[in-house]
Order: structure tokens, then sequence, then C-alpha cells
């Protein structure tokens, strides 16, 4: 609740308060106005600064004992609005607020939400048994002294006080303070369970010189003699501070720890609680024989007698108690041992499940776990079409070079660091385990195919970096074959089938990427794809959609990105993700890459004569088509064939084109820019750049990959990245263009880092030609740009 800290400064409050009180009454000690002033001002300050500390110990606690927090604040703050009150009609009204009923009933009202607040407590005592007959003829015997010199000092004098009018309030005073009395006898017991030793000390005295400053106010007024400035004031000052510091020290059952001090009996709280009783008996035997003036030997002699028997009576149930605490604390030890050896029992067999179900090696489920996790889930799905269920096979390529060369210890070390950024990159209702030997595999419940690709993008992004396994600095890249249930198979065996399918196509077409399984993968469906695809070229079955991209500066349009659509008359509408693959491996993608680079550079001719002057139309270049030899003059050719402009054009290529062999690419690079062809490095981030040779291309802009933004605000070290890439940019002079961007959060993220420009759905998802023409023509302005949202 409050910790070290919070204490020394209640105490450092405490002392303050009362040394400016006494020196002000010191100071101030003829001059009965500004007294008054002090008690009233300094009241107020004990009474707001109480309040907010049993306020604050009222909201974190949740024991039993909460309520009784809150009444006892409720009491303080009557006692708060009873001062303000005499204050008012003392000091602005002029009036003798001393007569007034209204701030002593407020005054009243302290000690009755006192006594609720102890009923509370007795209430606690009796649900847990705690309420015995021999505690209730205790609390009879102590209730039945106070009451008698209540009525002897108090009652009656005001009864009889003739010269000053009394009121009910005047006797409401002293009947609660013997019920806050009760309660404070009451605290003595249910103190064992509820209350620390610390907390029942300062509320059983609190209280108490709550209940003696009543009583001496009682007393004075039943005998005409009070005034402002008694000891009662200083008294409620002191138990007001008292009270807060037990709200300060109080711990609630569940915060302690084990073994921390509680309520419970030592010999001199033992003692405490069977002799206060009779104490009250012989503190009222001795006012006896002190007001009887014959015949004292006589009463001396039984005062004696029952002195004896009550020792005795005392001393019977210190030993009886022994006995039962002696008792207690035996069966308190059993308890513990017999916990213990449960937690042992428990804490072996959970060991054992973790083992049968957890690889040794990475520390993550194994192939047992997954599987069952997949049977239940399957069990369980509540699948739309939106949604789906998702079975990732991941393999480490050129893994068993390394194990190889390096030893098997060192490639445990490797799969060990592999599980740990897998188990990083996880998300509810996702889980990584390690089916064996470099194979892991990762299931995704109730996930869209975005985020689906998304994942298996941030997988490969987290596992490109850097390894340093015993010195030795490695790169290793993941292959990921993507299946679905139930488009894919029904149960474990063929989702992990068709995944390991869709795994080694990767392999087969470079490695270090991602596939979903289809149909095509096998060998049939496969040949019907390749021969589609021929005739889809033949029949110009393809065609291009454009996607914006937009200056963060201004706001304003600054081109568009060419993007392959293939609608097959046979198959209709294939993903990219399906037909590109097979166009690289068979070849056919360097006369679709002509296709493309030709219908970029028609329609930059069209769209100029148009009127959009300067719009920059971005294309991608393949890595087949980038080997050829006579790529360069290929692509001279089509400008001069279709009359292009090549500042109009920009020439995407991927970090893994540039990184080919450095001199040649450097002199394709070149003559590419001497042609007036913008170059943009596609992807940045996702491949193992050289900045050494970056700086050597004749390169204008570098193409933020949309992995890392898709990430932004959501990861520091992701977003440290982004930044770095920006500076990295611009301190080579390259323009920074951001894709994939989806939320207006990341735009403003991108602003303030100083990226020039972005690309993706937040402006305009890739849209065909008709429809890109039309946002051309309703969107350009008199300075022939595009203003977003225009």
């Amino acid at each position: 609740m409050f910790n070290r800290t919070d204490k020394k400064f209640a105490y450092m409050i405490i002392i303050t308060l009362i040394a400016l009180y006494f020196t002000w009454n010191y100071w101030f000690q003829t001059e009965q106005a500004f007294l008054d002033w002090g008690g009233v001002v300094f009241q107020i300050i004990a009474c707001l600064i109480v309040f907010s500390w049993l306020r604050s110990t009222y909201k974190k606690d949740n024991s039993q004992a909460r309520n009784f927090w809150l009444f006892l604040g409720l009491g303080i703050l009557c006692y708060l609005l009873g001062i303000l009150i005499w204050s008012f009609l003392q000091f602005v009204m002029q009036v003798e607020a001393d007569s007034s009923i209204l701030p002593k009933t407020f005054f009243v009202f302290q000690n009755g939400f006192y006594f609720v607040a102890l009923l509370l407590m007795m209430n606690v005592m009796k649900h847990n048994n705690l309420l015995t007959i021999r505690f209730v003829f205790d609390i009879l015997i102590v209730m039945s002294v106070a009451t008698t010199f209540i009525w002897f000092f108090i009652m009656n004098p005001l009864i009889q006080n003739r010269e000053n009018p009394i009121s009910f309030v005047d006797f409401l005073y002293p009947i609660l303070d013997l019920g806050v009395l009760a309660g404070v006898l009451s605290l003595i017991i249910v103190s064992k369970t509820i209350f620390t030793k610390a907390t029942s000390f300062l509320l059983v005295s609190g209280l108490l010189v709550q209940v003696i400053a009543d009583l001496h106010f009682s007393y004075l007024t039943a005998t005409n003699i009070y005034s402002v400035g008694s000891l009662s004031e200083p008294l409620w000052i002191l138990s007001l501070f008292i009270l807060g510091l037990a709200g300060v020290y109080h711990k609630p059952v569940s915060d302690r720890k084990h073994g921390e001090s509680t309520g419970a009996k030592t010999k001199g709280m033992a003692f405490l609680k069977h002799s206060f009783p009779y104490a009250g008996v012989i503190l009222l035997s001795i006012y006896v024989i002190s007001q009887i003036q014959y015949n004292k030997t006589i009463l001396l002699g039984l005062f004696l007698s029952i002195l004896l028997v009550i020792l005795r009576q005392v001393f019977t149930l210190l030993d009886n108690d022994k006995l039962v605490n002696d008792l207690n604390n035996l069966n308190e030890e059993l308890e513990i041992k017999v916990k213990e050896r449960t937690d042992r029992l428990v804490e072996t067999v959970n060991k054992m499940e973790h083992l049968a179900y957890h690889d040794v090696v990475t520390g993550l489920p194994n192939r047992r776990y997954i599987e069952r996790r997949l049977t239940h889930a399957i069990k369980n799905t509540n699948l739309t079409r939106e949604k789906k269920m998702a079975f990732l096979l991941l393999d480490l390529d050129r893994f068993k070079q390394i194990n190889d060369s390096l030893g098997h210890s060192s490639g445990d070390l490797l799969l060990k660091e592999v599980g740990t950024r897998l188990g990083k990159a996880m998300r509810p209702n996702e889980i990584v385990c390690r089916i064996g030997g470099d194979e892991f595999a990762i299931l995704m419940e109730n996930a869209t195919m975005e985020k689906i690709e998304r994942k298996a993008e941030t997988i490969l992004s987290a596992l490109r970096k850097g390894y340093k396994i015993t010195g030795v600095d490695l790169h290793v890249t993941p292959s990921i074959g993507i299946s679905f249930y139930p488009e894919h198979g029904e149960d474990f065996e063929a989702l992990m089938m068709k995944s390991d399918t869709a795994m080694y196509k990767v392999k087969e077409n470079g490695k270090n990427h991602y596939r979903i399984y289809n149909e095509t993968m096998d060998i049939e469906p496969q040949l019907t794809l390749e021969n589609s695809l021929r005739k889809g070229l033949e029949k110009n079955e393809f065609e291009l959609y454009y996607q914006p991209q937009v200056s963060l500066d201004n706001g304003k349009f600054t081109g568009v990105e060419a993007l392959l659509r293939w609608n097959s008359r046979s198959q209709g509408f294939v993903p990219p993700s399906d037909f590109i693959p097979i166009a690289e491996e068979t070849g056919l993608i360097i006369p679709i890459g002509e296709w493309v680079f030709r219908e970029v550079c028609k329609q930059s001719v069209k769209w100029e004569k148009q009127g959009y002057k300067g719009l920059r139309v971005a294309v991608n270049l393949s890595s087949l088509q980038f080997q050829q030899r006579d790529f360069v003059e290929s692509l001279e050719s089509i400008l001069t064939e279709t009359k292009a402009n090549p500042d109009n054009i920009e020439l995407e290529i991927t970090e893994s084109i540039a990184m080919g062999t450095i001199e040649c690419t450097i002199a394709k690079l070149t003559r590419l820019k001497e042609i007036g062809f913008h170059i943009a490095i596609d992807d940045f981030g996702t491949g193992y750049s050289s900045l050494q040779y970056m700086s050597n291309f004749p390169i204008d802009r570098l193409k933020i990959d949309r992995s890392f933004i898709s990430r932004l605000n959501t990861n520091d070290k992701n977003d440290s990245i982004v930044k770095l890439i920006v500076m990295i940019a611009k301190g080579l002079n390259f323009k920074v263009i951001a894709e994939g961007v989806e939320k207006e959060s990341q735009m403003e993220f991108l602003q303030s880092i100083g990226c020039d420009e972005i690309q993706g759905y937040l402006i305009s998802k890739p849209e065909p030609l008709s429809v890109t023409t039309q946002m051309l023509s309703q969107s350009f302005r008199g300075d022939n740009k595009y203003v977003v949202g225009g």
C-alpha cells in the first residue's frame, strides 16, 4: 500500500504541524483571537491530510477492512464540516458557536461513523467465530465500569446543570464514546486476522485518545469550565494523526509477505487482552474505597482478596492461551509441510508434462504439443470466409552446412536464438513450436489473409538479421510454406504435408521467402498454369494496375507504380504470388517484363499528351531481366519505339539484384542513369545491402519495405530501424518512399522523421487504368499536381 518513503513523509508532516501548533500557541499565548484561529486552522489542516490518507487506504484495500476505512474517513469528514461550521459562526457571524447545535451535530456524527466502522469489525469477528462468550463478558465488565464513571462525572452533572441549558446532542457525546470504547476493545481481538501489529496499535491508540478528548470535553462542559484552547483540541488533533498513521501502515492480508508480523499474540498482547476487564474492576474498587470514610481495613482486605483472585484467573488464562498457541503452531507447521510436499509433487508433475510437450533445446512447444493444439482448434473452430486457420512450416536455409562446420553445440545455440526470435514475434492466438531438426511450425487461429502474410514477412525480417554464435557472425534465412484449414487439409499430417510442399517451392525459387500452398505446386496443375501463362501473354490477358505515390512535403501526387495483374480466361483471376514464381522459374518473366515496360512507356506518353506532365511511373524489374546481356539495349529499343520520356520512368530493382556482380551492376545502373531513367531500390531493408556499394550506385530513391511500415508505432526497435534507414538515405542524398502505408499514425510518424513520399492503401489501393485515369482527371490542378483528398 504505502511504501517506506510515504511513511517517512507522513511522520515529517505530523512532526512539522505539531511543532508549528505549539510554536503558534506559545507565540500568541496572550492573544485569544489568534489562539482560536490557530486552533481551527491546524484542526482543518489535520483533517484534510488524514482524510486523504484514509481515502487512499480505502481505494487500495480489497480486504474485509475496506468499509472500515470508508466509515473512519466519513467520521473525519464530519469533524472537518463541524469545525468549518463552528468557525463560520464564531468568526464570520460573530455568534457564540459553542452553544450552537449544528456544529455539535457534526461532531456527534464523527463518533457515530467511528462506531459504525467498529461495528463492521465486530461483525467480522462474528463471522470468524472470534466473538466468544468470555470476550463478551470482558467487554461488559469494562463497559459497566466505564458507564459508572461517565454517569458519575458527566451524565449526572449534565442533568443537574441549572445554569446552562443542555441539549440532547450533549448527552450523545458520552453515549457514543461508550460505543467507540466497546469497539476499541473488539479491535484488540479482531486485529489478529485483519490488521498488522502496527496498524492495530495505532488504531487502538488513536480511538482511545479520541474517547479521552471527548470525555474531557464533556466533563468540562458539564462543569461549565470549557473554553477554546483547552486540552481537548490538541488531543483531537493527535487522535486524527494517529488514525491517519494507522491508514498509512495498513496492509491487506493479500499484500503481506510470508511471515510478516500481524496481530498474533505475544506475551504482552495476551496479558493486555486478559487483564483489561479486571483492571476496570480494580480501578472502580480503588475509587470506591477512597470515597468510604469508615471500615477501611475491612474494605482493604476485601479488595486484596478480590485482587488475588483476579491475578490467579489472569495467569490461568495466560497458561491456557500458551497451550492453545502451541497447538495452533503445531497445526500451522503441519499444514506448511503438507503444502510444501503437495507443491513439490505438483511441480514434478508439471515438469514431466512440460518435458513431454516441449523441446529441450529451444524451450518451445514440440510437435506433440502443436498436433494436440491443432486437433483441439479444429474441433472448436468457428471460421468465416475472411478468417482462416493457418499452418506455417519454416525451415532454415543452409543450416546443415553451419551445423557440420561449427558443430552441433553451435547449431543448438543458433536454434535456440531462432526460437527466441520466433517467440517474440508471436501474438495471442498464435503459437510456435520446433518440429525437429531445423524445422519450426506456427499455428495461427482466426487470422485474415493480410495478417497471415504480414506475420510471414515479420518472421522473415526477424530471422534474416545477423547472429553471433560462439564469436562467429552468421546469416541464416528462412523458407516458409503456408497451408490453410480446411482448404488444404483437415488434420495435422495433411496440413503439414501441404506446407512442406509450399516450403520446398520457396527453396527451389531462391529461398528466403514464403509461399502459400496451392494446386499449381503439384506437377500437373503447374504445367497447366505454365501453359496458360504462355497463352495469356499471347492473348493479351495481362493488364496493369496503378497505385499512387504522394509527397509528404505538400501532400501532392508525384507518381504511380505499375503493378501486373493476370485475368486468365481459363482460370480466372490469378494472384501475382502464384504466377510470378512460375514465370521466373520458366523464364517467361523476360517477355512479360518487356511487355510491362512497353505498356508503361506507352501509357506514360498518353498521360503526358493528356497534360499530366512530370508524372513519374515506376516499374519493377526482375532479377532475370537485369542479368540479361542486352538488358539495357532492350530498354533503349522500347523507348525509341514508344517515344517515351525516360525522365518520367522509374526503374525499381531489389537489393538482391543490386548485390550481384558489383562491377556489372554499377555499369548497368550508370548506363540507365545516363539514358535518363530514375533508379529506385525496392523493398529496402529486407536484403543484405552493403552501404559501401550502395553509396556508389546512381540511385534516386530508397523504398522502405512494407514489413517495417506495418509495425510502426508498435515496436521501438522497428521505429528506430525506419528512422535509421531515412537518415542513411538522406546522408547518401537519396529520396525515401515508404510503401504499405495504411494508417494515419504511420503517415504522421514518417512525416516527422523526414520521409519524402508514401504509397499504400491510406492513399489508394492499386486501381485499373480507367480508374487511375479518372483519378488523375479529377485531381490534377493548375500546377499539375495531385492533391490528396482533393
